[in-house]
């Protein structure tokens, strides 16, 4: 088992009982999330930088070659 698994592990076996069900959603809640390339992140870092109002949603999947 990696380190970093070995300090999950040991911060989950250090949770109190009562933050247990809050570290599962979270969890869950994290590996559901989609992971994006370090291309499209920059993409995304990109638009973030630009001014202006609102941008249609298809405006931006242009954008960023969806």
């Amino acid at each position: 088992m990696s380190s970093d698994r070995n300090r999950l592990q040991a911060l989950v076996d250090a949770l109190p009982d009562t933050e247990v069900q809050v570290a599962i959603s979270f969890l869950a809640e994290l590996g559901e999330q989609e992971i994006i390339d370090a291309e499209t992140a920059a993409k995304l870092d990109e638009a973030r930088t630009e001014p202006g109002g609102d941008v249609p949603l298809e405006e931006v999947r242009r954008r960023l070659g969806l």
